[in-house]
């Protein structure tokens, strides 16, 4: 594709999510997540092979259909209110009927089926888009009317995705799929987090931004598709392997690194508001998601212990071309970093 081409769909992507994020007008965020469904379609195509073609055909119709029902969800609800704006009381049938579209829309589980296949069907830099920026407009919306939705739908939906994201992660070999049930995982408890407090929510799914644009920034790098060649990056750039590992483990919540600080922001969240039995099926899903993150970290981690020379040239080469660098260290060290920059600004 023509890089041109190229900048205008990642410019329509980057638009659509504004004008879905500055409005609160369901008919102008319905039209923004409608531009952010048809400039991300080329994108996939653009791999030109049978894979990207099938992930494409499954993510429009998921998205079609998803769009067609939080626009019949809220003309049903203008029917019966009289008002466009999101911020207004939403009847039964437009609750449940947004809800699930939104959900479509983010890949919870039960409505998570096609996420792993088209993350699967796409390259890296795709994959990146699809699980991070695609999902901000429609998280976002998610948080900011919580209030008004069906709390006993999105709690069981929220505890169903985190167990099935870290149950079905266990046995994958392609690290694009486990990246996808890593991500269902972990918007379960940013959605769950949301129910108590919007704000933390918020905080928690820009972490995960970070922590998950980082994983995939390396894997593009060292062209990690699968566990099985993940152990090459050591060879190639052992600083880049080191990095990797800590970020993954990062995204599992091991403290001290930058993403423990969303499993305990959750978890406090969930206590403080009473409800600890709740935190049962969170600690559990976090147990066995660090078990998938953990065979990555084991897989980058064996190779024959590298020469002297070869350490010192990829050292060097690494710290001038790792392009990755600040969101490493952001990804693992925000919990020193973050409370210094909330300090001085």
């Amino acid at each position: 594709m023509n890089r041109n081409i190229y900048f205008i769909f990642l410019s329509s992507i980057t638009l659509g999510t504004i004008l879905a994020l500055s409005s609160n007008h369901w008919f102008l965020i319905w039209i923004g997540l409608e531009i952010n469904t048809i400039s991300i379609i080329p994108l996939i195509l653009n791999d030109n092979n049978s894979r990207s073609t099938e992930a494409s055909i499954k993510y429009f119709i998921i998205q079609a259909i998803a769009a067609a029902m939080i626009l019949n969800a809220t003309l049903i609800n203008i029917w019966n209110n009289g008002s466009w704006l999101i911020n207004t009381p939403i009847n039964n049938i437009s609750n449940i009927i947004l809800l699930v579209a939104l959900f479509f829309k983010i890949g919870i589980a039960p409505f998570h089926f096609w996420f792993p296949e088209v993350i699967n069907g796409s390259s890296l830099i795709n994959g990146l888009i699809i699980s991070t920026w695609q999902k901000i407009a429609p998280t976002t919306i998610i948080i900011l009317i919580i209030n008004n939705l069906n709390n006993n739908i999105i709690l069981f939906c929220s505890i169903l995705s985190i167990i099935i994201g870290a149950w079905n992660g266990l046995n994958q070999t392609q690290t694009r799929k486990i990246m996808a049930f890593s991500s269902i995982n972990h918007m379960g408890w940013i959605i769950i987090t949301s129910l108590y407090n919007q704000n933390i929510s918020l905080i928690m799914f820009f972490i995960y931004i970070l922590i998950n644009s980082s994983i995939f920034i390396n894997f593009i790098i060292n062209n990690t598709i699968n566990i099985a060649n993940s152990n090459k990056n050591n060879l190639i750039n052992p600083w880049n392997a080191i990095s990797t590992i800590l970020v993954l483990l990062s995204l599992g919540g091991l403290p001290p690194l930058t993403g423990f600080i969303n499993k305990i922001l959750s978890i406090n969240t969930i206590i403080i508001n009473n409800s600890i039995l709740l935190t049962i099926p969170l600690i559990i899903g976090s147990l066995i998601s660090l078990f998938f993150y953990l065979r990555i970290s084991f897989n980058i981690s064996m190779i024959n212990f590298p020469q002297n020379s070869l350490f010192i040239v990829n050292l060097r080469n690494s710290i001038n071309n790792n392009i990755n660098s600040i969101l490493n260290i952001f990804s693992t060290s925000g919990i020193i970093i973050l409370p210094l920059l909330l300090f001085i600004f």
